[in-house]
């Protein structure tokens, strides 16, 4: 029987799904075994460094706490609905 050499297997697109020959699969950053149509290279974004934030002097004061004001009077008449009638005359004509 004859024995096939490894990269001359089929193999299957892990994105396609569509047969290739091994030798024509890559494997892509994301560790998939992918054909030429289907692989992309890693974004630049992901090799970007963030600086770390710099630390405040020491001969800083810290930050003073928040203090919360409420309102200096309560209206009595806040949400209470009305239940007088209308002033006035109302004939018909309007």
């Amino acid at each position: 029987m004859h024995k096939q050499a490894s990269n001359e297997r089929n193999a299957i697109c892990d994105r396609c799904g569509f047969r290739y020959k091994f030798y024509n699969l890559k494997k892509e950053w994301t560790g998939l075994m992918v054909c030429d149509g289907c692989w992309e290279p890693r974004h630049p974004q992901d090799f970007l460094k963030v600086p770390n934030p710099e630390k405040a002097p020491e001969w800083t004061r810290p930050r003073p706490t928040d203090v919360e004001v409420g309102p200096t009077y309560i209206d009595s008449s806040v949400g209470v609905q009305e239940t007088t009638k209308p002033a006035g005359h109302n004939n018909g004509d309007l």
